[in-house]
């Protein structure tokens, strides 16, 4: 039987696109894209999601909107995540995956579903560039300032420390002279498109184990040539984005 991803998406949805394009060339293995929440109606991502065939739901949160108090933000929020765990509920969901969202959980969606929301964040040390506020191009611009070489991406387990539960896998890249933040996002989001997916089948097939602290995975991306096979299905998407393979 085939594992369920519920997808909650906010804006282009190149993330998604690449999540639905592993299961369209047939590199996942027993995984498919269920279902799609847009916190946003006009967002092109429910274009995206049409057009592969998923059902996409929008379901009005917090971003983007004002409160006249911080108990109508709390009451909005909680609304949003009491229908995002009730489409999860019903549709089977392995995995409820985070892919350019922007919107804050609230606490009790995350509590109950422990260890299974990922989130993907644009940058490598997510100590010292993730957290609140850390979204878009200010993650690139941080980084330039901070002087690094290299950045990034990292997939980690969502919880409620912001951008700080147990990082699954991470990709990174080397910051070349002349970086932009525009540049480096550009570069990043490449990185973005190999490691999610690869990271949601860690996670499925179950090689993903949650230390004694809640704080810290152990990923088994090689026993019986798992990385092997991996590499070989994901060339598939590879050849796609270079234009090897018809759209």
């Amino acid at each position: 039987m085939e594992k369920m991803l519920l997808v909650l998406a906010s804006g282009r949805g190149t993330d998604f696109q690449a999540i639905v394009d592993h299961a369209r060339l047939g590199i996942f293995s027993g995984v498919k894209v269920g279902a799609l929440i847009c916190n946003h109606e006009a967002a092109p991502v429910i274009q995206r999601a049409r057009e592969a065939g998923v059902k996409a739901v929008v379901v009005q949160g917090t971003s983007g909107r004002n409160f006249q108090d911080p108990s109508e933000r709390e009451a909005t929020r909680a609304q949003f995540d009491q229908e995002c765990s009730r489409i999860a509920r019903e549709m089977g969901a392995s995995l409820i995956v985070l892919a350019g969202f922007d919107q804050i959980l609230g606490r009790k969606l995350v509590d109950s579903f422990p260890f299974k929301i990922l989130n993907i964040h644009p940058a490598y040390d997510l100590n010292r560039f993730g957290g609140k506020g850390m979204v878009g191009l200010r993650v690139h611009e941080e980084v330039l300032k901070s002087g690094a070489n290299f950045s990034g991406c990292a997939v980690h387990f969502v919880t409620n420390d912001i951008d700080l539960g147990p990082v699954i896998l991470k990709k990174k890249t080397t910051i070349e002279t002349r970086e932009t933040p525009e540049s480096l996002e550009k570069r990043v989001l490449e990185l973005e498109h190999l490691a999610y997916p690869e990271a949601i089948q860690l996670v499925l097939d179950e090689r993903v184990r949650i230390d004694a602290s809640g704080k810290a995975c152990y990923v088994d991306r090689y026993s019986r040539n798992w990385d092997v096979e991996w590499d070989s299905r994901q060339r598939k998407y590879v050849e796609l984005i270079e234009g090897k393979l018809p759209v």
